[in-house]
């Protein structure tokens, strides 16, 4: 059985765990701001200021500096901000409700999307994950010629780091006026996209009737969900959403340490070119070791094979390189069989990615 990982030091590429100095390879944090110093001198200055938080719905300006450095990066009139981005897919479609009759989910969709579904009481259809020949189907089923669809996704799946296909999705939706799309893109905003705004940049969806949830929590290195909405859509997400009556913000050090890190981001291109550095590196050495690996920015990447991966695994911790295993079926969009989850990050030296890749083929 593995050792529980026990952080001893802030996260990073290379890190203290276990009392040991290791290669880090886990994990969501894809830039590495939840460690970097400057965030979290922010948090702590804003703690200092502020307090753990305002206890009540009294306004503090860390949180309207929060909102128009978010307004900055995502180039909308607001974005609505809550305490998780577990809670951000509810608040989305809470918001969009009366904007659609049907639900469309892909099967291997995000739990903070299926738990929401129940919240908006809908008809609810899946489809085959990453399949629009099945998103088509379902809805050629389904739909009567009245109604409206709101098709649910992952932008970047977490386990996998499989992209949706989200403009085939886009493409079999254009026979059913006034259907939505709605992504959970946890895993994509920050890392996908010209300017880092996510998948839908990436695939060239940014407009109307195209919508998504994220959070601060992974690239952004911070604590939060996020909705970015003009005007109307975050009135709406305010009056139908009560998860923004009932429960409190991110923390106000959290806030701070969200506009320091995207500052860092704005301010040192060189952050994403070294993480599109490393995931081309990794991919690229993942498959000269004979493993199918797809070619995409994604800085997750899933290995799967006729491969012992526990054994590889614990080969690789005597070596003081930390990688996950996922179990069969063990998360969300986890397949059928183990797999080893590489988190790959823009501080990752070339030469640790060489050591990783080499200790993974000395193990097989």
């Amino acid at each position: 059985m593995a050792t529980p990982v026990s952080m001893e030091s802030p996260l990073g590429a290379r890190m203290r765990v276990n009392g040991r100095d290791v290669d880090y390879f886990c994990g969501t944090s894809y830039f590495c701001l939840h460690g970097h110093p400057q965030v979290i001198e922010a948090a702590c200055e804003a703690t200092r200021q502020f307090g753990l938080g305002p206890g009540t719905l009294a306004h503090m300006p860390v949180y309207g500096d929060l909102q128009q450095q978010l307004c900055d990066w995502f180039g909308t009139e607001q974005v609505v901000t809550m305490i998780s981005g577990y809670t951000s897919p509810m608040a989305l479609l809470q918001g969009l409700r009366d904007s659609f009759e049907l639900i469309f989910i892909d099967e291997a969709t995000h739990y903070s999307a299926r738990d929401a579904i129940p919240t908006i009481d809908k008809p609810v259809h899946r489809f085959r994950h990453l399949d629009a020949d099945s998103l088509a189907d379902q809805l050629s089923r389904h739909m009567a010629s009245h109604q409206r669809a709101a098709v649910i996704t992952d932008g970047v799946f977490p386990s996998t780091g499989s992209l949706a296909p989200l403009a085939d999705y886009r493409k079999v939706m254009e026979p059913y006026d006034g259907s939505i799309l709605c992504v959970d893109d946890s895993h994509g905003v920050g890392v996908l996209g010209s300017s880092g705004r996510g998948s839908l940049q990436h695939a060239g969806l940014e407009g109307e009737a195209n919508f998504f949830a994220g959070t601060l929590s992974k690239a952004f290195g911070a604590l939060g969900g996020i909705v970015p909405a003009n005007a109307s859509l975050a009135e709406k997400i305010r009056s139908n959403a009560m998860i923004l009556r009932g429960a409190s913000l991110p923390p106000p050090g959290a806030a701070a340490a969200a506009i320091t890190a995207m500052r860092l981001l704005q301010t040192t291109p060189q952050m994403r070119t070294d993480l599109e550095r490393n995931v081309r590196h990794a991919r690229e050495g993942l498959r000269n070791l004979g493993f199918e690996i797809e070619d995409t920015p994604v800085p997750i990447i899933s290995i799967r094979g006729n491969v012992d991966f526990e054994h590889v695994r614990a080969e690789l911790d005597k070596r003081d390189i930390i990688v996950k295993v996922t179990p069969a079926s063990g998360y969300s969009d986890a397949p059928d069989v183990p797999t080893i989850r590489l988190a790959v990050f823009s501080q990752h030296t070339p030469e640790q990615i060489d050591r990783l890749l080499s200790s993974i083929g000395a193990v097989l």
